[in-house]
């Protein structure tokens, strides 16, 4: 059985578990941009890894337009700032998807962080104004506006065990 990981990452934390993921089932991890040339329907599962951006997982409907008429095995995982056991994570992952897709797709959330030093100056910028945002709205002492005000790592093998077990289901 041949399993790929392909992901998008900007800052670092979907790159991160893409290798872990790789590694733990002896296959490949691949950046879209580079897996995108490459023949899918060799692969028996696809796993995508994608970064939160608004809502959305980066890449993740030009990954399923390639992918989902394939029929093969699909997994899904986002990265995102927000812990694991964040009650809204689900209903973030769910609007992704249509209904089709989400009874169909198996999806993951790993929390990973904040990166300043690796983001863009666009997003550094969108950050500022969304701290700012949250500031005025919950004080500058709320632990959500303390947490956006400097980089924070979450990443932990732990949270990619699931999907690893899924991926080895025969």
């Amino acid at each position: 059985m041949k399993t790929m990981v392909i992901y998008q990452s900007k800052t670092g934390f979907t790159k991160r578990y893409a290798e872990w993921i790789a590694a733990a089932l002896g296959c490949d991890a691949l950046a879209w941009k580079d897996a995108q040339r490459m023949d899918l329907a060799a692969c028996d599962t696809l796993i995508y890894g994608g970064w939160f951006h608004a809502g959305s997982i980066m890449g993740l409907k030009k990954f399923l337009a390639k992918a989902a008429p394939l029929g093969k095995k699909l997994a899904v995982f986002a990265t995102g700032a927000s812990p694991a056991e964040n009650p809204e994570v689900e209903s973030s992952l769910k609007k992704n998807f249509t209904p089709e897709q989400w009874g169909r797709i198996k999806t993951f959330y790993f929390p990973g962080g904040l990166n300043y030093e690796n983001m863009g100056r666009m997003d550094r910028m969108l950050m500022a104004a969304f701290r700012a945002m949250v500031k005025k709205q919950e004080g500058e002492n709320s632990e959500m506006y303390m947490m956006l005000c400097k980089s924070y790592d979450l990443t932990d093998r732990k949270y990619i065990e699931p999907l690893v077990a899924y991926c080895q289901e025969a």
